[in-house]
């Protein structure tokens, strides 16, 4: 009698919990879906390449709060701040009053997503890790904030713009590309990677081969199997291009038998252009051309 009576009262709190679990989350369904019923007002961006498409959707005066690191264009460096790319500040984001918060897959910005969500805030996940996913992440963003038309018209642009690459590049050989993440320790993009798909629109090739990471770490004996013809590294941190191109020629000096080193074919070009896949993707393709076939633009 005893063991019955306590499985009694086990199946009553689990159908208490079930009721209660149901009808939070029916509860928290209906907050993110009345805040999805019209346009959002308040959006919050957690990255460069969000914010750079939240402003070519045309949404400006809706943007309250963006990431420390978004800088282009330049309006989006005097919105209010809400942590990192990295770190994003969930207590700033939550000052801001969002209607819709905008952040990417990876972890970090997952995890806050998440959080948010289950205190009732709207919030929009995309992956932009290859060139078709921008397209998808493009229409999402436009769909969430109410300018679809914006939206398709901005995929049609960019898309417009990168078919016209295959008669600027011209079909000659494809030019070797060593695409350089950082120096300490030497780390490159691989080929599952939108450097390489940029490269290739470009009309090169990697010089390294199938990795088994996206941006591996490479050793001296693999800068001279690769044979690059050209090195390109995007600007890091807050020196000059110049005194960054002058680094980069010193750095790369000790494999003096490359052909990218020994013709001083060694680039550093714009990282904000070439690193963030977002709306500029043709700009960073552009300058990428240019370094593989200087004088391509002026023809």
């Amino acid at each position: 009698m005893k063991k019955l009576w306590l499985i009694l009262v086990g199946v009553i709190i689990l159908l208490s919990y079930g009721i209660y679990y149901f009808t939070s989350a029916a509860k928290f369904n209906d907050v993110v879906a009345a805040q999805a019923a019209s346009p959002p007002d308040r959006i919050v961006s957690l990255a460069p390449d969000l914010t750079e498409i939240l402003f070519a959707l045309g949404l400006d005066e809706k943007i309250i709060a963006v990431s420390s690191d978004s800088d282009y264009p330049p309006q989006a460096a005097k919105k209010p701040k809400v942590g990192t790319f990295w770190q994003p500040d969930i207590e700033a984001v939550i000052a801001a009053r969002p209607d819709l918060v905008v952040t990417l897959g990876f972890e970090q910005q997952r995890n806050l997503a998440q959080r948010l969500n289950r205190i009732g805030y709207a919030s929009l996940t995309v992956n932009i890790e290859k060139v078709a996913d921008l397209f998808e992440a493009i229409e999402k963003i436009g769909a969430a904030a109410g300018r679809q038309l914006q939206a398709a018209e901005l995929v049609r642009s960019i898309r417009a713009s990168l078919d016209k690459l295959p008669a600027m590049v011209g079909t000659g050989p494809k030019v070797r590309v060593l695409w350089v993440v950082q120096r300490q320790p030497l780390r490159v993009a691989g080929r599952a990677t939108f450097a390489n798909e940029m490269m290739e629109l470009a009309g090169g090739e990697n010089a390294i081969g199938p990795t088994l990471h996206k941006y591996p770490p490479i050793g001296s004996e693999q800068v001279y199997t690769c044979a690059a013809e050209v090195i390109i590294e995007p600007t890091m941190g807050q020196g000059s291009l110049a005194a960054q191109q002058a680094g980069a020629f010193e750095y790369w000096s000790r494999f003096r038998n490359l052909p990218a080193v020994k013709n001083r074919r060694i680039y550093v070009v714009n990282g904000d252009t070439v690193s963030r896949l977002g709306p500029r993707l043709y700009d960073g393709v552009e300058t990428i051309a240019e370094c593989l076939k200087p004088g391509l633009l002026a023809r």
